[in-house]
């Protein structure tokens, strides 16, 4: 796949932006830094100058709301992120759990229904198989609060398919922990909002069978940089027509399922962003394949990891929620249609009542970093 330079995605997203709200940046200038967001690991907050540091209350409690948090890129237990001799990847185990004390933190406040897992889920090459040791190490020891033992909905990322990512979805499917949820590549499920007679549904989507040819790329960058070995890339073009068979379908399913849906709020989930300022930056081809469908389809948001930071852009009416904070730090610039890009390490909150969704980015403190409330637009009366 192609990659995008952050200049490049700049020009793009204000070629493609026409977001009622906060018009297009022009110019890099139109932002306020706080940090050095372009130092990879440096924790840092972007912010546009017309509003450098909106507030953003602590997110409680609220009746008649349906609540549930979102992490990506999390998959560091004790040891398994440290085969890179930095600091950073060095205290990825330590940086993980505290992400997890401060998300069941927040669980508990806002009242948690569900938790979204946006990939990769296990560094640096996925579970070998259901009874993996990296299940306990990495999750059901290191996720084990009250208000996190609630549904875990799981998409797949470049590195849990550098494992066996059957697995992931064999482990779901067998019931070996009931809040694993994976039954497919892909699929769907709805939720109610509670006292509304509302519907929220959520579609998961594998972006990494999407586009082949990035996630082998990426993989031979790591086995160049000595983080896996040679023998791994073996295995994963062993799987390849797994997941071509797995792919061969999905964009026509994902058409299908947002065309028939009438949810009151239409989620998409995956692992690699469509626009992003991060480290990796905009994926062409989802930008290509999947954001028409979403704006065809009057999709409200699209939750995603991969880059490690933690953003909000907004581009022709979509949200585009990145975080990918969940144990590692990479860097972010600014796009033409960013409101918001942070490096540090958090999750989000989503809280959605009848009329909207908040949703919150929580920081290493455990404090709120950013907010914004999403008014909703589908099936709203003329």
């Amino acid at each position: 796949a192609i990659r995008l330079s952050a200049l490049s995605a700049l020009c793009l997203a204000a070629l493609a932006a026409y977001v009622a709200g906060d018009a297009p940046a022009t110019s890099v200038d139109d932002f306020f830094y706080a940090g050095r967001c372009e130092e990879p690991g440096e924790r840092c907050i972007i912010t546009r100058k017309s509003n450098p540091m909106p507030f953003a209350p602590v997110p409680t409690y609220e009746p008649s709301t349906l609540a549930f948090v979102s992490l990506g890129d999390w998959g560091c237990g004790p040891t398994n992120c440290d085969q890179k001799p930095d600091p950073m990847h060095q205290s990825a185990g330590d940086t993980q759990l505290m992400v997890s004390n401060n998300m069941a933190k927040s669980a508990q406040a806002v009242g948690s229904s569900f938790v979204l897992a946006l990939g990769d889920n296990f560094y640096f090459a996925g579970v070998k198989g259901v009874d993996d040791p990296l299940w306990a190490s990495v999750w059901q020891t290191r996720f084990m609060q009250p208000s996190l033992m609630i549904p875990w909905f799981a998409c797949l990322g470049n590195h849990d398919h550098y494992g066996n990512a059957q697995a992931q979805i064999d482990f779901s499917q067998m019931g070996l922990d009931p809040r694993w949820i994976m039954p497919n590549y892909y699929y769907t499920t709805t939720r109610d909002i509670p006292v509304t007679g509302q519907v929220l549904q959520l579609v998961v989507i594998d972006t990494v069978i999407l586009d082949e040819g990035y996630a082998r790329n990426m993989l031979k960058e790591k086995i160049e940089g000595g983080v896996l070995d040679g023998q791994v890339l073996t295995e994963f073009d062993a799987r390849a027509h797994v997941r071509k068979h797995a792919a061969a379908d999905q964009l026509d399913w994902l058409e299908e399922t947002l065309a028939q849906s009438s949810a009151d709020w239409l989620i998409v989930i995956g692992h690699y962003p469509v626009y992003s300022g991060g480290e990796h930056g905009t994926t062409v081809s989802l930008a290509n394949d999947v954001r028409p469908l979403l704006e065809k389809y009057n999709v409200d948001a699209y939750l995603c990891g991969h880059d490690h930071t933690q953003q909000h852009i907004e581009n022709a009416g979509v949200q585009y929620y990145v975080s990918g904070n969940g144990a590692l730090r990479g860097s972010v610039k600014p796009i033409s249609t960013t409101l918001f890009a942070a490096v540090d390490p958090g999750f989000m909150t989503h809280q959605v009542s009848g009329d909207e969704m908040v949703t919150t980015f929580m920081g290493s403190q455990g404090r709120p970093i950013y907010s914004h409330t999403l008014a909703r637009k589908r099936n709203v009366a003329a």
